[in-house]
């Protein structure tokens, strides 16, 4: 691959993101972002964790997951527990609620995902997920 092609093929992949992201939000009636429905999803499928810990296990950094906890606290979606021998550590939970709205959440996103990718076959599917999985995997 030539140099100058890879700022094209980033420039290609930034936008298919941003446009899936923008029709998310069309779709979608919650006032959520994807970092929050990312903070959900983890806790759903990993169960009660340390904010660092799923700091960690996204990518984000602690504090820009602090910022988004506001939001997911308020609106009841997750709850905040001290742990009982060392008061400084915190775990976060999804709360009913939270799962209510992981899951309007992930309706949205099958629309926009069979929406999307219904330009593709299945084999060219898999293949796009494999590719980025791989990629993914070289930043490891």
């Amino acid at each position: 691959m030539k140099e100058q092609t890879i700022f094209n093929l980033l420039h290609v992949m930034d936008q298919v993101t941003n446009k899936m992201l923008i029709r998310f939000q069309q779709e979608s009636e919650l006032s959520l972002g994807i970092s929050h429905i990312l903070v959900l999803l983890e806790l759903h499928n990993e169960g009660e964790q340390r904010p660092s810990d799923l700091a960690e296990a996204l990518g984000y950094t602690p504090a820009s997951l602090t910022h988004l906890s506001t939001k997911l606290i308020q609106n009841e979606y997750i709850t905040l527990r001290h742990d009982e021998e060392d008061r400084r550590t915190k775990y976060w939970q999804i709360t009913p609620l939270g799962l209510e709205v992981l899951n309007e959440a992930k309706k949205y996103g099958q629309k926009v995902r069979t929406e999307l990718f219904s330009h593709l076959s299945e084999t060219e599917q898999m293949s796009l997920l494999k590719i980025y999985t791989k990629l993914n995997d070289t930043f490891i």
